[in-house]
């Protein structure tokens, strides 16, 4: 694995652009990905609170 999560990332993107993958239709999954796993972790962390609270 590269030094980075930003050159692991990169590497991913440019391998599969150059296997003719839509970069747009690229982006969006990766938007969907990043959402996905950010709204679970922000939903994680507010139940969290909730336990704190309750």
């Amino acid at each position: 694995m590269s030094g980075s999560f930003r050159e692991a990332l990169e590497a991913l993107v440019n391998e599969r652009v150059a296997k003719g993958e839509d970069p747009r239709e690229l982006v969006e999954e990766l938007s969907r990905e990043a959402n996905q796993l950010f709204d679970q972790f922000n939903l994680e962390y507010e139940l969290g609170l909730l336990k704190k609270e309750g």
